[in-house]
C-alpha cells in the first residue's frame, strides 16, 4: 500500500493506493498504484485492493527505501520482504508507476533463505536480510551494479547460534563504522 495525505504532514486523511503489477502471471515488471475507494478501505482495505486488481504477496513483513542508488528512472528503490514466499522484492518508484522484480529469491540466487523478515540498508547501499527462523540468519546483498533488478550474489553475513533466537532489527550508524542487532527470544 501507499498512503498520500490530503495535506502534507497530516496523516489523518488521504488517499490509499495498492500496487498492481500489469503482468499478473509473473507479478514482475511494470506496475501502477491504483487508488482505492476511501469509504471501502474504512471497512476492509484488503477486499478493496483485491476488487481493484491489486497484486498480492505472501506475508510482506518489512520495507526499506534506498534513496541513493539503483533506480534507472531517477526515483527511489523500495525493497519489500515477502516472508512466506522466501522472496525480497525490488520496486523502482516512479510517481504513479513502478517496476517490480524478484530481487532475492530462494532457489534462484540464494540457497538457505527460509523466512526473510526484516531489512536494513547500510550507507553504501548493501541490503541486509534478517530471517524469522531459528537459528536466525542475516544475509547481505552487496550493492554491486546500481541498476541491477536481480541480485547477483547473496551471502550469509551472520548466523545466531541459539536455535530460538531471531534477529529482528539491524541498524548501521551513518558512516557504517558500527552495526547493532536486536535479538528476539
Amino acid at each position: 500500500y501507499k498512503f498520500v495525505p490530503d495535506r502534507r504532514g497530516d496523516y489523518t486523511s488521504g488517499q490509499l493506493y495498492a500496487l498492481k503489477v500489469l503482468d499478473a502471471s509473473t507479478r514482475e515488471g511494470e506496475a501502477v498504484w491504483v487508488p482505492l475507494d476511501r469509504d471501502a478501505v474504512q471497512v476492509n482495505s484488503d477486499a478493496e485492493a483485491i476488487a481493484q486488481g491489486a497484486t498480492g504477496w505472501g506475508r510482506p513483513e518489512d520495507v526499506e527505501i534506498n534513496t541513493n542508488v539503483g533506480n534507472t528512472r531517477g526515483g527511489q528503490v523500495m525493497y519489500v520482504s515477502s516472508t512466506s514466499e522466501r522472496l525480497v522484492l525490488r520496486i523502482e518508484l516512479d510517481g504513479d508507476r513502478a517496476l517490480v522484480s524478484n530481487f532475492v529469491k530462494e532457489g534462484v540466487n540464494v540457497s538457505g533463505l527460509a523466512n526473510p523478515d526484516n531489512l536494513s540498508l547500510d550507507n553504501q547501499g548493501n541490503l541486509y536480510i534478517q530471517e524469522d527462523n531459528g537459528p536466525g540468519d542475516i544475509w547481505v546483498v552487496r550493492a554491486g551494479h546500481p541498476g541491477a533488478r536481480v541480485a547477483a550474489a547473496v551471502d550469509l553475513f551472520a548466523s545466531l547460534a541459539d536455535c530460538a533466537a531471531e534477529p529482528t532489527g539491524l541498524y548501521f550508524d551513518r558512516n557504517s563504522q558500527r552495526a547493532w542487532v536486536h535479538v528476539q527470544h
